[in-house]
């Protein structure tokens, strides 16, 4: 993610001030995301780990016994995972949308979606990073179809009736699907969400092409009034997990805008990010403190 990040900040009004600055990449490693958390905590499953895999939760809801006799008709499970979606505004707790297609002994194949609740873990590193709080994993119709799964892990709603930030056409959820499409790889989806674009398509997409996910973390929308610049802004950290095992961290504002240029739904009109200095992993209260900041 920092050369995206990197690209977009060199062409917003920021340029001069962070083009000195130089984002701190954590050092020990890896770092895992909350969805390479997820594929590791199936690999481990699918290996007979057990112990490896119940150790993700952070209050297990069954014993081992019983997590380990769960699992005693199933040969594999096929694991597919959508991106975080923080559970509220200034929050580092949320879940991943899931569909799981299970293998069993004697044949049969069965598929589940559903969201896994997982909370930051500011101090491990590793899987560790991101624990498991609960599922709410359910039984489908029928077993999709490879094609259909990015489609269908968009469509679930993890937080349903629990304010705005589960709803869609809201400011917040218009930020995660953002996010989500760049993380699945739909980056032309991503791109045409800007009012207008600051770079090059091609240039977007090379701009993360080191970036294995993106997790967002949001702040409380902050209404601008209708001016020509934005209506309005989130705060925002933004950790950039890279396929080399590091991790870099960012906080600043996401600037919005609604029906711009004749648009009908929410756009994105910049964004003015720093890099966030830590050692290890970032301190939540940092995290919390920085969601809390006033982008005007």
């Amino acid at each position: 993610m920092n050369r995206a990040v990197r690209s977009l900040i060199v062409l917003m009004l920021v340029a001069a001030m962070l083009a000195a600055v130089v984002p701190v990449r954590a050092q020990a490693g890896p770092y895992v995301s909350p969805r390479g958390m997820l594929n590791n905590y199936y690999n481990t499953i699918n290996a007979r780990q057990y112990q490896a895999a119940y150790a993700q939760w952070l209050n297990p809801p069954q014993t081992y016994a019983s997590f380990v006799a769960g699992y005693a008709d199933t040969t594999r499970v096929d694991a597919f995972f959508g991106s975080f979606r923080p559970r509220q505004p200034v929050t580092t707790a949320g879940a991943v949308p899931s569909i799981l297609i299970g293998y069993r002994t004697n044949g049969s194949v069965a598929a589940y979606s559903g969201c896994y609740f997982v909370t930051y873990n500011e101090a491990a590193v590793g899987m560790g990073q991101w624990l498991l709080t609960g599922a709410n994993i359910q039984p489908m119709a029928a077993v999709p179809i490879p094609e259909s799964i990015p489609t269908q892990l968009a469509s679930i709603d993890c937080f349903t009736g629990q304010g705005t930030a589960g709803y869609a056409n809201t400011v917040y959820e218009f930020a995660v699907n953002y996010f989500n499409a760049i993380n699945m790889g739909n980056y032309w989806g991503a791109y045409t969400q800007w009012s207008s674009p600051p770079q090059t398509y091609d240039q977007f997409v090379q701009g993360w092409s080191d970036t294995a996910e993106t997790v967002l973390f949001y702040g409380l929308y902050q209404f601008g009034g209708y001016r020509a610049v934005d209506t309005g802004r989130i705060p925002v950290v933004l950790f950039g997990y890279h396929h080399d095992g590091s991790m870099a961290a960012y906080q600043g504002c996401l600037i919005l805008n609604y029906g711009a240029y004749g648009t009908t739904g929410w756009t994105l009109g910049g964004a003015t990010l720093t890099p966030m200095l830590y050692t290890g992993t970032p301190p939540r209260a940092n995290i919390i403190a920085a969601l809390q900041s006033w982008c005007y």
